[in-house]
C-alpha cells in the first residue's frame, strides 16, 4: 500500500473513484476466519521401534499409492474451497466495513437496462456498486481489497501523526460559528 493511502486514508481506483478507508474490528476479521471449516490434514499411522503407534501428517512428497493420491487430491480440493470461501468473506468484510463511499444517483437505472437486478438492501447495494461501478477490473478490485486490509494494520500513532498534519477545517468552522453566535447573543 502506498504511503499516500496510509496517510490520507483514501484509495483511488483505476476508474478514478475515491474511496475513504475505514477501520473495522480485528475481532470481526478473526471471527470471519473462524467461520470457515478447514479440512484436517490427512494423517498416517506409523509403528514405533517399541511397538507403539504414532500419528503423523502426510506431506506431498510422501504420497505414493493410488489411494493416497486420491485422498490427497480430495484434501487439496477441500482446502482450496475453504481458502476461496475465506478470501471471498474477507473481501466482502473489507469492502463493506472497510470503506465509506458516496454512491452517485442514476447508476442503477443504467444497470437495470442491462437486465441486472440491483439489490435493495443498502449493504448489498453498496457492495454491488463497488464491484460493478467503482472498479474497472478484477485486478482493480483485488488491489482495493488489499489496500483496505493493509490499512487495518497501520498503527494508531501513524494515523494520529497523519491526522495532525492536516488542518482541521471543522474546528475552525465550529469556532467561527461559536463566535458568531456569541456575538449575536451579546448584541441582543
Amino acid at each position: 500500500m502506498s504511503e499516500l493511502v496510509e496517510e490520507t486514508g483514501m484509495y483511488t481506483t483505476r476508474k478514478g473513484v475515491a474511496i475513504r478507508l475505514r477501520l473495522f474490528s480485528p475481532v470481526l476479521r478473526d471471527k470471519v476466519r473462524q467461520s470457515i471449516e478447514f479440512p484436517p490434514i490427512p494423517i498416517y499411522v506409523a509403528e514405533t521401534a517399541g511397538g507403539g503407534k504414532e500419528e503423523h501428517p502426510y506431506t506431498t512428497d510422501m504420497i505414493e499409492t493410488d489411494d493416497e493420491k486420491a485422498m490427497w487430491s480430495e484434501y487439496q480440493t477441500k482446502l482450496m474451497v475453504a481458502n476461496l470461501t475465506l478470501y471471498e468473506r474477507l473481501g466482502r468484510l473489507a469492502l463493506i466495513r472497510g470503506t465509506e463511499v458516496d454512491i452517485p444517483d442514476g447508476w442503477e437505472k443504467e444497470q437495470e437496462l442491462f437486465g441486472i437486478d440491483v439489490p435493495d438492501d443498502p449493504t448489498e447495494r453498496k457492495l454491488h456498486w463497488i464491484e460493478t461501478e467503482a472498479v474497472e477490473s478484477n485486478d482493480d478490485l483485488s488491489a482495493l481489497i488489499l489496500a483496505i486490509l493493509a490499512y487495518q494494520t497501520v498503527t494508531l500513532e501513524e494515523r494520529a501523526a497523519a491526522a495532525a498534519s492536516f488542518p482541521d477545517s471543522v474546528e475552525g468552522d465550529t469556532a467561527s460559528e461559536t463566535q458568531s453566535e456569541q456575538g449575536t447573543v451579546e448584541s441582543e
